[in-house]
């Protein structure tokens, strides 16, 4: 069985709408694995969790999410509702935008910790990637003078593994240094 699938064969837990959470690590390949899923799934809102990470003034980070933010303008509406007031923080204009989202079919938060979320998730899939891979990938992205501030995430990422154990709470295991399309075919574990 794959995801199209299970969701067109059992019923949402809020009978009103499927929700799916994507965690791991960052640079674990969540983005691409949710813009893929995006494909597969046209009818979904897929929102990227880094959305709501904003500038810190910290010597060692440069910005951390704003969870209160997300858990006000999204989480808690959709406990409720069929839709959400989504304010994405702009690092290029340095503002937050505005616009009201529905939700029909279903909704996915690609973000790390989001297992976290008080919300009745469908479906809980983890993207398992080492950590050496996730470091490599986002100094690549953010370049070499965010190495303290990597560190810094992957020291909690290291104790919300550890603590939390989202892996063990997974619905799906995704491989992040395979290709997601092959995996995205098998999965079975649903």
């Amino acid at each position: 069985m794959n995801i199209q699938d299970f969701l067109t064969t059992n019923k949402s837990k809020n009978n009103r709408f499927f929700t799916i959470a994507i965690d791991g690590r960052g640079g674990s390949g969540k983005s691409v694995f949710a813009e893929l899923l995006k494909t597969k799934l046209p009818n979904f809102v897929v929102l990227n969790g880094d959305d709501y990470f904003e500038p810190l003034d910290d010597p060692i980070v440069f910005g951390a999410f704003n969870d209160e933010r997300l858990i006000r303008d999204i989480i808690n509406p959709l406990k409720t509702k069929n839709g959400f007031t989504y304010r994405p923080y702009d690092w290029n204009t340095k503002q937050i935008s505005k616009q009201k989202v529905d939700v029909t079919k279903g909704f996915c938060l690609e973000r790390c910790y989001s297992f976290k979320f008080d919300l009745d998730w469908d479906l809980r899939i983890w993207v398992e990637t080492p950590k050496e891979v996730c470091l490599h990938r986002g100094l690549a992205r953010d370049g070499r003078d965010a190495a303290k501030a990597w560190h810094f995430w992957q020291q909690q990422e290291d104790e919300y593994i550890r603590n939390f154990k989202p892996e063990e709470k997974a619905d799906i295991i995704i491989n992040g240094t395979k290709p997601f399309e092959e995996q995205l075919e098998r999965i079975a574990k649903l």
